[in-house]
């Protein structure tokens, strides 16, 4: 498992980060990483707007749903009722978890790569080479763990939270519903929670962790308000 783990992500990451760290200017380290994390959820992309589109779409089935649940069929139909809407209407509920576990094992990689430094010969590439290359962004070492991004990492994870659209409150008779409440109760420590937990890891952290968060949740904001018009923009044009 770890032979796979360095293969195909450590490895190629750590490479990839020198390579591109290489032609910045001022071989600077930092900006090899926000190139980095553009590039890759420009790869994710499509899988974002997926995600972003069944959020949007689960509020506008929010109506049927409930229509389901005000027939008090026990669990296991309504489960069954509301999987077989979400599959005629091709709306995935989970989606937005898909884009999260991916970026998972990047983040992972992306804290041992400053934990255990770039100037590693035996891992990179024979083409590659570490030489002159500046762990710095603007004058800041990106190696060492940075207050000021940390704040940042948890005020740009605070505006993306109140950015994506809330549950829908639920009716007066599913209020004891455990779905519901459960919904409800994630939507608010998403906003208000994670984004404390998040400064709390990422000033520990190299600031380059930090970094690659900020710039993730400022691409996923642009996404957000960029979506959001777009598909109020085509729910007009149905209307009309």
């Amino acid at each position: 498992m770890k032979s796979l783990w360095n293969t195909l992500i450590y490895h190629p990451l750590l490479n990839i980060l020198v390579a591109l760290a290489a032609v910045m200017p001022g071989k600077s380290l930092g900006l090899a990483v926000i190139v980095l994390t553009i590039l890759i959820r420009l790869l994710l992309f499509p899988i974002s707007k997926r995600a972003i589109r069944s959020q949007y779409a689960l509020r506008a089935l929010e109506p049927k749903v409930q229509a389901i649940k005000a027939k008090k069929l026990d669990k296991q139909e309504e489960s069954r009722a509301l999987f077989q809407l979400y599959k005629e209407e091709k709306v995935n509920p989970f989606s937005g978890c898909l884009l999260l576990l991916i970026q998972l094992p990047i983040l992972i990689a992306l804290y041992y790569v400053f934990i255990n430094g770039i100037n590693r010969p035996e891992l990179l590439y024979s083409f590659i080479s570490p030489e002159g290359i500046q762990p710095t962004l603007f004058g800041l070492s990106i190696t060492a763990p940075s207050i000021v991004l940390a704040i940042f990492a948890a005020l740009t994870q605070a505006v993306q939270a109140f950015l994506t659209p809330k549950p829908p409150k639920p009716a007066e008779s599913d209020k004891i519903n455990f779905q519901s409440q459960l919904a409800s109760s994630m939507s608010i420590q998403t906003r208000y929670v994670l984004p404390i937990i998040i400064f709390f890891i990422a000033r520990n952290l190299a600031a380059a962790v930090s970094l690659y968060w900020v710039v993730s949740n400022l691409f996923s904001i642009g996404q957000e308000i960029y979506f959001r018009r777009l598909f109020k923009h085509k729910a007009l044009i149905k209307q009309s």
